[in-house]
């Protein structure tokens, strides 16, 4: 039988640095690309799905440059057995972190396989996955990132279209596709050495990178983001600004190994620390947060851009976070489930590795609560509270200070 190489798109929605799209070129003169609808159901997030459903037309376009045709299946397993049928095929897939994604890629695993992982900047290795970032740092920072990034070879394909991708109309902060990703951040290249002074601020479309969307849906690849910076550092400098997003990838790597070493830990209530905190799930605390009803601006407004959006930046999710976990004692993991139903740049390892740390579960070493006021005056809060409540900052009434003394004591059992 004629030979077939059948890549599995799923976060890896790229033609460049895709090295199981790069290995079928290589391997088989006959390659179709695969994306499984089904997994658009699985996504809550309105804001993502239309975001990856336009970055899945953009890979359709990209492929085709190649000679490969992008096919769509609701049934994955019987797609890939009719096609072995008439075919000797061999799937060629990115392995992803987490405990559904594990579930996914044994249906591949019934036929010949190749798997490669791709999800970070350097190649994963064993390290305490329970200590801190720090000390995984150390260790990544001695790694050698392969910058060598190939496109594939223009092959030959089949016809095997089978499902029709949904068109998109709804209108988003960011567009979706590899061309969109790349022209993001080459452009934010004018910036990279303002970043570690602006990347707090509540507002601005440039004060941090924005890369995250297209990173967690593989639209972009962590190297190619470091080789773009690296070479905007050759012809400018260096800075410690520019270092740091270089470091904000290695949080990213973090938060992957960790979940791809500790397989399911991050997503229960015992966390990393297989402590039983006695966290709580009070309808009426849960719903003030859910509604921006809490009665503290800056958390009421991150409230308002999560829902309106898809989108906070990092302060605010920590924010967030913060007063979910530590002001009001709530059960982290319905926090994290709120942000994976709304997140347009939503990562399984990324979001949960984020809330537990949080939480007091994950990788953090000492307890700390966020103020949410002090923040919100120290990175222009008042600015991000009139743009999305159309109103000026007032102190709060809630005594959220009280609150989470109350809290350290009887959720963490902790002293003051």
């Amino acid at each position: 039988m004629k030979k077939l190489a059948l890549v599995i798109f799923r976060n890896n929605l790229r033609v460049l640095d895709n090295k199981a799209l790069l290995s079928a070129t290589k391997d088989c003169e006959t390659v179709i690309g695969i994306y499984d609808l089904n997994l658009l159901d699985y996504i809550k997030s309105s804001f993502r799905k239309e975001f990856i459903i336009q970055t899945i037309h953009n890979l359709e376009k990209n492929l085709k440059r190649y000679g490969i045709n992008l096919s769509y299946t609701k049934d994955i397993s019987s797609t890939l057995e009719k096609l072995s049928k008439k075919y000797c095929i061999t799937v060629y897939f990115s392995k992803e972190v987490g405990t559904y994604e594990e579930t996914y890629e044994n249906k591949l695993k019934k036929f010949s396989y190749k798997e490669y992982f791709e999800q970070t900047l350097i190649e994963p290795f064993e390290f305490d996955y329970t200590n801190s970032f720090s000390h995984f740092r150390k260790k990544a920072e001695k790694k050698e990132i392969d910058t060598n990034l190939e496109t594939p070879k223009i092959v030959n394909t089949i016809d095997c279209r089978n499902e029709i991708l949904p068109s998109t109309f709804s209108t988003l902060i960011f567009k979706g596709g590899e061309d969109e990703a790349l022209k993001r951040v080459n452009h934010y290249m004018n910036y990279i050495h303002d970043y570690f002074e602006t990347r707090n601020e509540m507002c601005g479309l440039d004060s941090s990178t924005k890369f995250s969307p297209y990173l967690a849906c593989g639209a972009i690849s962590p190297r190619t983001v470091y080789k773009i910076l690296k070479k905007e550092e050759e012809k400018t400098f260096s800075s410690k600004s520019s270092y740091w997003i270089y470091f904000e990838l290695l949080w990213r790597d973090f938060f992957h190994m960790v979940m791809l070493q500790s397989k399911n830990k991050l997503f229960l209530k015992t966390g990393l620390k297989n402590i039983d905190f006695n966290f709580n799930t009070n309808k009426k605390s849960i719903e003030s947060v859910l509604h921006g009803n809490t009665g503290v601006d800056i958390i009421d407004a991150s409230t308002k851009e999560l829902t309106s959006t898809g989108w906070l930046s990092n302060r605010n999710r920590q924010l967030l976070a913060s007063y979910w976990t530590k002001n009001l004692g709530l059960d982290f993991r319905i926090g994290a489930k709120w942000f994976e139903d709304l997140l347009i740049d939503y990562s399984p390892a990324s979001n949960w590795g984020n809330w537990a740390y949080i939480a007091y579960v994950g990788n953090d070493k000492r307890y700390n609560v966020f103020d949410p006021e002090e923040q919100s005056k120290f990175y222009g809060g008042n600015t991000y509270i009139n743009k999305w409540l159309h109103k000026n900052e007032t102190s709060s009434h809630v005594a959220y200070k009280k609150m989470a003394l109350k809290i350290k004591r009887e959720v963490f059992n902790l002293n003051e």
